[in-house]
């Protein structure tokens, strides 16, 4: 289980993917580590990736907790959301560090 703090964040995650809020998710995020940085999402990319989203899906309508897996030093929250152009549901995994609760991992597959 997840704390009401966490499942915030993450669905906040979430709805950030709305291609305007790039500013806002860098700050919730933990900083790359320099042999990560090939890693880290441009802010290009994330427009990128939040039109795909929006062409492909619509608008976020629906997101529902699945599960959370605890891993050394981090944990990585598991979702399934609903779109309104789609009767499919994508899935969603926010990965945060368990100090800090800063988003380590972002993963979305639809």
């Amino acid at each position: 289980m997840i704390s009401d703090m966490e499942r915030k964040l993450a669905k906040q995650v979430i709805e950030l993917h709305d291609g305007k809020s790039f500013a806002l998710l860098q700050e919730m995020s933990a900083p790359s580590l320099r042999e990560e940085s090939d890693a880290t999402i441009t802010e290009h990319a994330y427009i990128s990736s939040c039109e795909s989203i929006q062409h492909e899906l619509g608008e976020l309508s629906e997101v529902e907790f699945i599960d959370c897996l605890r891993r050394a030093g981090s944990q990585l929250t598991l979702w399934k959301a609903k779109y309104s152009a789609s009767e499919d549901e994508v899935f969603w995994a926010v990965g945060f560090d368990a100090a800090t609760h800063k988003v380590k991992d972002v993963l979305v597959n639809w």
